[in-house]
């Protein structure tokens, strides 16, 4: 993936399990994401294994992109797990968006989004699909107003809690 550049200095690029020790620092910044998620914090070991490692039934690492979010500094404030065409061709699968607490509500989530459809878009890609933990409000409500929709729920376990997951979905116009 070529970078993406962004308003204000701000980045998009590849990530490695090479910089597992910056990922696990943006990991412990988002806490509260991990403790309403999971129950608790993620070892490294599982930050390494979900995010660089973990795929979903018949992928290959071809179609999986960690993508980091990076200041001006050079600092990781987000990061981003993407699978092509997943569950179908043309769908694209957001496994994670993650941006660091004080990064939040300053629009740089919309301009990320805005920044990975045009990618995305290039690359093939029809739609975007994403699951939300109803118990996340504020994330139900941010991919909402990007124009996702609701089209099912599950029940899914994580390591210390099971939620009912929003499957929301976003139709690129072509």
């Amino acid at each position: 993936m070529q970078n993406i550049n962004l308003i204000n200095g701000y980045k998009i690029k590849s990530i490695s399990v090479d910089n597992h020790n910056i990922v696990d620092k943006l990991c412990m910044k988002c806490s509260d994401y991990y403790r309403l998620h999971d129950g608790l914090l993620p070892s490294k070991e599982e930050v390494i294994n979900g995010l660089f490692t973990d795929l979903p039934p018949n992928k290959d690492y071809e179609d999986k992109f960690v993508l980091g979010i990076y200041k001006f500094n050079n600092e990781l404030v987000g990061i981003i797990d993407i699978v092509r065409d997943f569950p179908i061709i043309g769908q694209w699968m957001l496994g994670l968006v993650l941006i660091e607490p004080n990064e939040r509500g300053t629009g740089l989530g919309r301009i990320i989004h805005e920044a990975l459809v045009e990618w995305a878009i290039n690359l093939g890609a029809t739609s975007f699909r994403i699951g939300v933990i109803e118990e996340n409000h504020m994330g139900i409500n941010f991919w909402s107003t990007l124009g996702y929709t609701k089209i099912k729920e599950v029940n899914v376990q994580f390591t210390e809690k099971t939620h009912t997951v929003d499957v929301m979905t976003l139709q690129f116009c072509n």
